[in-house]
Formats: structure tokens, C-alpha cells, sequence
């Protein structure tokens, strides 16, 4: 089965003189499209807790300088913020707890004049054949994030497929481009 979804070229939005003429025809009404859209709201939702409304707030200013993303796009920002919460909540719960699963156990010792054992207070025990529940939360939330970065735009790759190359600064005439100026050791 194909993964129609990341098959093929990976998508750009350049609309640079490089590109076919009916490939950059389509990004430049994809672009027009995306103009028209309502801008991503500054504030977090009140749904989110402390870590998602952190991470909500240090993205949003860079995703509205790219300007791929809109308002609606919300719903995917929301679940990337709630799932980073959650992923951090669970690696706290790991490094306090440990990867593997504790519990406690009476610790006793044998009294010498009656011969009974007396219970003298409690000792951590771990069951190294069983994880920690949260730490596979971590692990699950892991994924879902790099799946949501990239629809997001949060990856370099993603990233580098949605943002138009700079112009390589090609002279005119007699005048040399900025490639020939490295001097590879052949004439280019």
C-alpha cells in the first residue's frame, strides 16, 4: 500500500520564475487562498493548561512570521499544545517514579526476645518487568507530536518545503553571479 500522503514530489509554495508555469499558477492561487483566511489568534484557548499555553505562546509569533498557517489550523495547534502538556506532565512522572513500576513494601525486622518479625517501616520496591504507564504516555505523545510538527510546519523539513528560496543573486552582462565568486578549482 502507498502513503499517498508523503508519495511524490514534496508539496512548495514557490511561486519563483524556476518552477512550471501551471505549478506556480496553482501555488500562487493556493497563496491567494490562504490571504484571504483569518489570522491565527494571539491568545491561547482556556482549555489549555499551564505547559500548552507556554508552548502556545512561544509559537504562534514564529508560525505568523512563516504566514502558513491560519486560524484554521487551530484544532491542530490546540491538540500539538495539550499533547506537549501531557507529554510533559508524563516525563515528570517518570523522573520522579522512575521508567519501571514501584511499590512499597513493609520492611521487618526479626525481634530477638519474642521471635516475631515487627514491621519497622515501609521500602521502595521495583517490578523491572513492568514499565512505568507513564513513560509509555511520553513514548505515545512522541509520536503524535512529530506528526502534528510536520502538518504544522514545525519541522525544518516541512519548513523548507513551504518557503520560497531566496533569490540567487545572478548579475547582469559582463558582471559575475555570486556561485562563480567561491572558485571551486573548475570553471562552473
Amino acid at each position: 500500500m502507498v502513503n499517498k500522503r508523503n508519495s511524490g514530489r514534496k508539496r512548495t509554495t514557490r511561486t519563483d520564475d524556476g518552477l512550471r508555469a501551471d505549478r506556480r499558477e496553482r501555488n500562487q492561487e493556493f497563496k491567494d487562498k490562504q490571504n484571504e483566511l483569518d489570522e491565527l489568534q494571539d491568545n491561547p484557548p482556556r482549555h489549555l493548561d499551564g505547559y500548552g499555553v507556554t508552548i502556545w505562546r512561544k509559537l504562534v509569533p514564529d508560525l505568523k512570521k512563516l504566514g502558513t498557517i491560519k486560524q484554521i489550523d487551530t484544532v491542530n495547534l490546540e491538540a500539538f499544545c495539550s499533547l506537549y502538556s501531557t507529554y510533559r506532565m508524563a516525563e515528570a512522572d517518570v523522573k520522579e517514579n522512575g521508567i519501571f513500576v514501584s511499590y512499597e513494601v513493609d520492611k521487618t525486622e526479626l525481634d530477638e526476645e519474642t521471635g516475631l518479625e515487627l514491621v519497622v517501616g515501609k521500602e521502595t520496591k521495583y517490578d523491572r518487568s513492568k514499565k512505568n504507564p507513564a513513560y509509555g504516555i511520553m513514548n505515545d505523545s512522541i509520536k503524535t507530536l512529530k506528526s502534528l510538527a510536520v502538518d504544522l510546519g514545525l519541522s525544518f523539513d516541512s519548513r523548507s518545503g513551504q518557503l520560497v528560496p531566496s533569490d540567487l543573486t545572478i548579475m547582469d552582462g559582463d558582471k559575475e553571479d555570486s556561485l562563480r565568486l567561491v572558485k571551486f578549482g573548475a570553471e562552473i
